[in-house]
């Protein structure tokens, strides 16, 4: 009889035994799974981070080219610019009274702009006109000594710049680096300035009315 109940006792240890390896298995085998699963997560994480700072220094390059090639090109094809000298006047006349007394065509803070300058009796205004969008960027006021006899014009009274232009680049080949009208020892000239590539800049007088070269040379 005691042999009977040691042999039960003995069974039921070792069912024992067996439940408590397995449920300590199962244990270390959730803890595996917890560990697997958080470190998962981890590299998730990870990645996504890593993700967005790809992003962001991709963005932060795109801004950066854009702005370094908007402050760089120097020179603009006049086939890209979109506001024509007339426009200009036009718009700037519309800010400010006046005839017109010089005329020229320059980059300014990064954008290429018509600076327009009216002659109103004494009263001399300055209005710069982007060339994208007709929009005023500035415009200045300031009297005139009455002594001082400005020519004033009229653009139907000259050659159309893309005339007088397409002269100059007969002459030198480049791209736009600015140009302006006024008038020079009593007589209205375009002066422009091509350059190509890494070359020297050609500069050229061309008189407004007869289209004809006055000077040329290379700076």
């Amino acid at each position: 009889m005691k042999f009977k109940i040691f042999s039960l006792l003995l069974a039921s240890g070792l069912i024992l035994a067996a439940c408590g390896n397995d449920d300590s298995d199962d244990k270390k085998d959730n803890k595996g799974a917890e560990k697997t699963e958080q470190k998962t997560q981890d590299d998730n994480k990870d990645d996504m981070d890593d993700s967005n700072n790809d992003k962001d220094s991709n963005d932060d390059q795109t801004s950066d080219d854009q702005n370094a090639n908007k402050s760089t090109t120097n020179t603009v094809k006049w086939n890209d610019v979109k506001v024509f000298p007339e426009e200009a006047v036009k718009e700037a006349q519309n800010e400010a009274k006046g005839e017109l007394k010089d005329l020229s065509f320059e980059k300014e803070a990064g954008d290429w702009s018509y600076k327009v300058e009216l002659v109103d009796g004494s009263n001399e205004n300055k209005v710069l006109i982007n060339a994208d969008d007709k929009s005023v960027a500035n415009v200045e006021n300031e009297t005139e000594d009455d002594d001082d006899n400005d020519q004033t014009f009229k653009l139907s009274d000259v050659a159309k710049f893309e005339d007088v232009l397409k002269v100059a680049q007969d002459k030198a080949k480049g791209d736009l680096k600015e140009w302006s009208l006024s008038e020079d020892d009593g007589k209205l000239v375009y002066s422009i300035d091509l350059k190509e590539g890494n070359k020297d800049t050609t500069e050229f007088k061309i008189d407004a009315k007869s289209k004809e070269i006055l000077e040329q040379e290379q700076d």
